[in-house]
């Protein structure tokens, strides 16, 4: 059972004010995670382009710098899946905007042939997706992604927090 409703983020595709909150947390999210934000999340035509990060990678010899062109789908409250036709033209797009890899970041699951599709392009550019299980986990694993989970998903946090209090804090020191 899922801790996390991804619901409680506003529907992408609804004019509410609220409508950019699922990109506005994957650029949370991938900062908390170590990701530099290159391209922040923008409203309008944005030609298939979600944000831009970059990662550092340090080596032996050099540092180099990977880009990623990050796309984010918020099908959450229709619960379809991320597929082919929601991810038009991704050599192009990765390429297009100057980078040399691919971030999905979705909120349901990328489809089979989504999923097909990457592997097929995987000579090409890296590529990475991150399913709403994915994003729980990584909200979980750390306080400071807790403190995230806690600003966009209040609900869920307050329900875990009271389903699962801490333990009473008896002893001196912490228990073996």
């Amino acid at each position: 059972m899922p801790v996390i409703d991804m619901t409680e983020i506003p529907e992408a595709h609804i004019s509410s004010g609220q409508q950019d909150s699922f990109e506005l947390f994957a650029a949370e999210l991938l900062r908390t995670l170590g990701y530099e934000i290159i391209d922040p999340p923008g409203r309008g035509p944005d030609l298939g382009k979600d944000l831009t990060v970059a990662e550092r990678r340090k080596g032996i010899g050099r540092e180099t710098v990977v880009r990623w062109l990050v796309s984010c789908k918020h099908k959450a409250h229709s619960g379809r899946s991320v597929g082919l036709e929601d991810e038009l033209n991704l050599l192009e797009r990765v390429v297009g905007h100057g980078c040399q890899g691919f971030i999905g970041v979705y909120s349901t699951l990328p489809s089979a042939s989504l999923i097909e599709r990457l592997k097929q392009l995987a000579s090409k550019f890296d590529y990475q997706t991150m399913d709403r299980s994915a994003i729980e986990r990584e909200l979980l694993d750390s306080p400071r992604g807790w403190d995230l989970a806690r600003r966009y998903f209040p609900l869920s946090t307050a329900k875990w927090e009271h389903e699962n209090p801490a333990p009473a804090a008896i002893f001196r020191e912490a228990p073996i």
